[in-house]
């Protein structure tokens, strides 16, 4: 594969481009309802920032949606069950703290809006 010090540097640029990026749809979604907002960034967070092991190379991650494509398109679909498993658990694990935060955050909402009519 490639040596160390280039390899963290792929790494290196491909987040620092996808936190810009991220920092733009989070601007973008800023005036969104929660669901969409949340649903949105999630997705993107996801997607974006799941790493998985590249099997050829032990060792050495790439992130999970581009590890689950190219084993489809070289490999066929019945050798995709970690990556899509890795993505699935991210996904979850999303769905469930997103749920958790929209649930204890309005009721923070809703008592700092009790105390400030009282």
């Amino acid at each position: 594969m490639m040596g160390s010090l280039e390899y963290f540097v792929v790494w290196a640029v491909y987040l620092g481009f996808g936190v810009l990026f991220m920092a733009q749809l989070f601007a973008l979604t800023a005036a969104r309802s929660y669901f969409t907002k949340v649903m949105i960034r999630g997705h993107f967070m996801v997607l974006a920032f799941t790493p998985a092991e590249i099997a050829e190379f032990p060792g050495h991650y790439a992130p999970a949606v581009l590890t689950l494509a190219m084993d489809v398109l070289l490999k066929g679909a019945a050798t995709t069950f970690a990556g899509g498993f890795i993505l699935l658990v991210a996904y979850l694990a999303m769905l469930a703290s997103t749920g958790v935060y929209g649930l204890v955050g309005r009721r923070q909402n809703r008592v700092a809006s009790e105390s400030a009519a009282h």
